[in-house]
């Protein structure tokens, strides 16, 4: 254990807290490290536990005994969580990278800690470097096709936040080839969630069981010293009708989280242009994930200050559900899924010395782009449900109802011939980065999108935003993108989808943002 305690010490001078025992990650950090057979955890924590402590330790770990892992790579399911989690890891350790498409330099994953997206890690396993994928298709190289998959293999795997992975019909598929392919070579892994269906478990348990890995599944007990905190807490949920804007409270730390982007931005301008609503207009923030990698790294500072200050106004969508590390008094928030919600919830009186809260969900808000049927399911029992807290034990019954207790709850938005074709450009030592790159050509060319649909990255001076066709039909129509490389107008929605597919095929196109960015709006 003196891995996890000098992992504790070091992350607590950075972030400036006192060290505090949590039980769940010691026993977690145990069975990792004196597991007979491969370890396959699942750590179910509420929001805020501080479950990445878990990935500190184990770097640490691998430092002094790499007889089970060589390193740890921390894989997240979306980029805007990223950045908070890595400038942690910098402050307290110094040893951690992150690698990401369109904003790393990193190759492989050597590092004690590696901090990626689901993206990456997929195309990584699947030996297609897409850096590199113009010299790989010119027959010019092979782009570190086997040693990147070595680098992964060779290591512990966490997924963290998993369920927003099970639960995204555009990623499933490619997130079971890839648990299915680390379970065949019998790679260490961690799923963190703190949202875990019954549904989400049996699939997982499956996979761990069908090749002899240790399964089993973490939760806090009752006595742990965070628990016992959260229980104490008055966090009173209310249920309303109305403009988020008019639920808002002077003199206290806010945050307004609504589900798209444009509402997002429409709430912050009109509080911006409004200063009956909110009298210190330089203390209200706007956060998406339509803003670049830089500025949300300078925002999150920004709000870091501000919690240690005092009151503010934060106005964000679902890219500040999780990862993003801030507390607020006041939560006002459209209706959601059980497992966005609890994201939320879990901002709101974070830090131990928090007691008191509230938080207001808008039942008359829009359910986009949640399943409405999700979204009404977890309304109607949440209020049904006399106790209710951020502790797994008061909600598990409601993520359960939500997401399903049968795999087919989830297996039934797989495409099984695209599975197990991935599958096979993983396993195949024949299949290297020109065959694979061949496949997904194929595959794209017939409209199979591999992962998250067909998004474009769209070039903010040296960044990338990634955005849809609909976004780039709408910022092309006001003239302020150009898209590089093709020929012909942006004149629909077909228009915008094939130029989405020729960037995916790798085709010479790129779409170039040319206003002037907001650096108060992002790409709004």
């Amino acid at each position: 254990m003196r891995a996890f305690r000098e992992a504790l010490q070091k992350l607590a001078k950075a972030k400036g807290f006192e060290p505090e025992r949590r039980p769940l990650l010691e026993e977690a950090f145990h069975f990792i490290t004196s597991s007979e057979k491969p370890p396959f955890l699942i750590l179910q924590a509420p929001t805020g536990y501080g479950k990445t402590l878990l990935s500190f330790a184990l770097a640490v770990h691998s430092l002094w005994d790499a007889s089970i892992f060589d390193r740890v790579i921390h894989v997240l399911p979306m980029r805007s969580i990223i950045e908070d989690i890595q400038k942690t890891a910098e402050e307290a350790f110094g040893f951690s990278r992150t690698k990401m498409m369109g904003s790393s330099g990193e190759f492989l994953h050597l590092f004690p800690l590696n901090i990626t997206t689901a993206d990456t890690f997929t195309w990584d396993l699947l030996k297609l470097n897409t850096k590199k994928r113009h010299r790989v298709k010119a027959g010019q190289e092979f782009g570190y096709d086997y040693l990147t998959q070595a680098s992964i293999l060779t290591s512990l795997v966490i997924f963290d936040e998993a369920h927003f992975l099970l639960e995204d019909e555009s990623m499933v598929t490619a997130f079971l080839s890839v648990i299915e392919f680390l379970t065949s070579q019998k790679v260490p892994i961690v799923v963190m969630t703190a949202t875990l269906s019954e549904a989400h478990r049996r699939i997982f348990e499956k996979y761990a069981k069908k090749n002899g890995y240790d399964f089993t599944v973490l939760s806090p007990q009752e006595n742990d010293p965070f628990i016992e905190r959260e229980l104490k807490k008055d966090i009173k949920i209310e249920f309303r009708h109305g403009d988020p804007i008019n639920f808002v409270e002077h003199g206290k730390r806010n945050a307004v989280i609504v589900n798209s982007v444009a509402r997002a931005v429409e709430l912050f301008d009109r509080v911006r242009n409004n200063p009956n609503i909110w009298h210190e207009s330089e203390r209200v923030m706007l956060i998406h994930g339509r803003m670049t990698p830089t500025h949300k790294r300078e925002l999150i500072d920004r709000l870091r200050r501000w919690i240690k200050e005092g009151n503010f106004l934060l106005i964000g969508t679902q890219a500040v559900e999780a990862g993003v590390d801030f507390s607020v008094d006041l939560m006002i928030t459209d209706k959601a899924p059980i497992n966005s919600l609890l994201q939320r919830f879990g901002r709101v009186a974070r830090y131990g010395n928090e007691t008191k809260a509230k938080i207001i969900v808008l039942e008359d808000a829009p359910c986009g782009p949640y399943p409405r049927d999700k979204v009404e399911k977890t309304v109607e029992l949440m209020k049904g449900n006399r106790v209710f807290s951020r502790v797994p034990k008061t909600y598990q019954g409601i993520v359960t109802e939500v997401h399903g207790k049968k795999p087919t709850s989830i297996t039934k938005n797989v495409n099984k011939e695209l599975e197990g074709k991935l599958l096979r450009l993983m396993k195949d030592p024949t299949k290297r980065a020109p065959h694979v790159l061949s496949a997904i050509e194929s595959l794209t060319a017939k409209g199979i999108s591999v992962m998250r649909g067909f998004l474009i990255p769209l070039l903010v001076g040296e960044e990338a935003v990634l955005i849809s066709p609909s976004k780039l039909m709408e910022l092309y129509s006001k003239g302020i993108v150009e898209v590089r490389g093709w020929k012909g107008e942006i004149r629909n929605l077909n228009d915008a989808y094939n130029v989405a597919k020729s960037i995916a095929l790798g085709e010479n196109v790129e779409v170039v943002f040319t206003g002037e960015y907001d650096w108060e709006r992002g790409i709004p």
